[in-house]
């Protein structure tokens, strides 16, 4: 079999395309669909040191937060979304160095 009969042989990697089950499996692991967003936010550290950010998107179950050194946010944090409402308590699941995922701690009722 020469080079170019093998599959995705000579192709670069972004002239894949994704096929449906990768898509969703990646749908899969959000419990709510997030809405784009660009809005002012906080994140608040454990010690009440709050730092500005940009809320990118948002569910009633996480967020993503655009900040500096995202990397260094510890796995605890609250994120105000609105300013004029109260910070919701979140966990960072996952960050690089310029964002972050959020998923928000469910209220107990």
């Amino acid at each position: 079999m020469g080079r170019q009969n093998k599959p995705g042989v000579g192709k670069k990697a972004g002239d894949r395309k994704p096929d449906t089950a990768e898509l969703s499996s990646i749908d899969e692991r959000r419990a709510s669909v997030r809405q784009p967003t660009f809005k002012a936010g906080e994140v608040i550290l454990p010690e009440g040191e709050a730092l500005d950010c940009v809320i990118r998107n948002v569910s009633e179950n996480g967020c993503l937060i655009k900040i500096e050194n995202a990397g260094a946010l510890p796995d605890r944090i609250s994120v105000r979304i609105d300013l004029d409402k109260p910070p919701r308590p979140a966990e960072v699941i996952w960050r690089s160095s310029t964002l972050a995922g959020a998923m928000f701690f469910r209220e107990l009722s």
